[in-house]
């Protein structure tokens, strides 16, 4: 019987002493037990619905901000870091509290400026460098932000997911001719986007700023092969804006250079805002803003009259919107 006591006891005291040696008690390079304030980023906010962090998102720039806003400092993260993490960024050498932390991948290329004395997140500002309003004709480099609201930091190991956005569109523009005959110059016509759009908050918000005129940053004549009309001529004109909200109107607009007659002048959120409600990818229709922000390249054909003065529809990502029922021109 005092055997079998011992046998008890001895077992309990090599069940605690294996239970101190957990990943509480122990912390190494050797250790498989996860540890550290980690942030997760992902890129699943697109149209597919997929994690394409790996293949988009080329760094990080993490701005820890405390519990009432207050900035506290940040955190510059490479490619090379990235994969090497899987794509997680760990939060390390803070004082034990309540932080709130903002992602931005892609500020460090020069097309972009930060500016506001950094003091608080109402400060923040992120805009087009040397734009002032005007005017561009860049190819953007990919923009991405992130937002974490405020969570607890201590010694404790944490992990929290960060959904990335992209503020960076692409709009491949053609403007072709029901008139198979029908010559197009780039010497005679110019396309523009025009939005009050090139300034950022910490928040992915526009504040109200002069609008900016995108223009292309490449142009070509085409021909292509249209599947209701067969092979039409025209021009391509490719622009890259920021992002475009529902909420802020931002126009496409067609002008023929010798007379500056606008041929069009049209709402870009209003018009590719209604091929959300008809995409079903996603199991679901998309409101105009979520499909704003999900879709990152839009391909817009303009159908314009055989002599060429009047525009009587247009086919968003393949979507035709026709004058008679969609157009308000």
């Amino acid at each position: 019987m005092h055997r079998l006591w011992l046998l008890i006891v001895g077992c309990w005291l090599l069940g605690v002493s294996g239970g101190l040696v957990s990943c509480t008690w122990v912390k190494d390079d050797r250790d498989d037990c996860p540890y550290g304030f980690w942030l997760q980023l992902h890129y699943t906010y697109n149209i597919l619905d997929v994690e394409a962090a790996p293949e988009y998102v080329n760094d990080a720039f993490v701005y820890v901000y405390d519990d009432a806003s207050n900035y506290v400092k940040r955190i510059d993260v490479s490619h090379n870091e990235l994969m090497a993490n899987d794509y997680k960024v760990r939060i390390e050498g803070l004082p034990e509290g309540d932080y709130q932390f903002v992602v931005w991948s892609g500020i460090g290329n020069s097309q972009y400026a930060v500016s506001g004395d950094m003091l608080t997140m109402s400060d923040f500002r992120l805009s087009l460098a040397g734009v002032d309003g005007s005017s561009c004709d860049s190819q953007l480099a990919s923009l991405f932000h992130g937002y974490q609201p405020v969570v607890h930091y201590d010694d404790s190991y944490a992990l929290h997911d960060v959904e990335l956005m992209k503020n960076t569109n692409q709009l491949a523009c053609l403007v072709v001719s029901l008139s198979k005959d029908a010559v197009m110059s780039l010497d005679d016509y110019a396309m523009k986007v025009v939005a009050a759009n090139s300034v950022m908050d910490a928040r992915n918000q526009l504040p109200q700023v002069a609008a900016t005129t995108y223009e292309p940053f490449e142009q070509d004549v085409v021909t292509i092969d249209d599947p209701d009309y067969g092979q039409l001529h025209g021009l391509r004109f490719s622009i890259m804006t920021l992002r475009l909200m529902s909420s802020r109107d931002s126009r496409i607009v067609f002008e023929k250079k010798s007379s500056g007659q606008t041929l069009f002048n049209i709402s870009f959120p209003e018009y590719v805002g209604m091929i959300g409600s008809l995409y079903t990818n996603l199991g679901r229709p998309l409101s105009v803003q979520e499909y704003l922000d999900r879709q990152d390249l839009f391909t817009i054909v303009f159908y314009l009259s055989e002599d060429l003065d009047q525009l009587l529809q247009l086919s968003v990502n393949n979507w035709r919107l026709r004058a008679n029922y969609h157009l308000k021109l």
